[in-house]
């Protein structure tokens, strides 16, 4: 995952106007979510131009493709804003438990255990509010 190549076979047009490159069968295989959306006659699948969910920031999809392209073993973003908005973005993402591999809950794990041990009073009410 990164700036975009000829070796990318998927592009994520992402919320703040970065592009960034992917592989359709390392996500496919990461995620039913994105075997999905990259591999069944969705408008994503031909084109292969995605533009991801707004509401997240490109910070925020950015971490979870290259946890995808890791399999969920790449670090952890190091702001705890990030990290909550990808635990947030590996919710919404994450589907009903599958046989294979399922790399976004490996993240949704991660990051929920990292959050947990960030947590403090200074902290915690921008967490309820997120």
């Amino acid at each position: 995952v990164g700036p975009v190549t000829n070796g990318h076979d998927v592009v994520f047009h992402l919320p703040g106007g970065e592009r960034i490159g992917g592989s359709r069968l390392l996500l496919a295989h990461a995620s039913p979510y994105y075997e999905r959306l990259l591999c069944g006659g969705t408008a994503e699948d031909v084109g292969g131009i995605v533009k991801p969910d707004p509401d997240f920031s490109s910070a925020a999809h950015l971490a979870l493709l290259g946890q995808l392209h890791a399999m969920g073993h790449a670090p952890l973003p190091a702001s705890l804003d990030v990290r909550l908005e990808l635990l947030c973005l590996a919710a919404k993402v994450r589907g009903a438990p599958s046989a294979g591999p399922d790399a976004v809950a490996r993240v949704f794990e991660q990051c929920e255990r990292a959050v947990r041990k960030s947590l403090c009073a200074g902290n915690c009410l921008m967490a309820v509010l997120l």
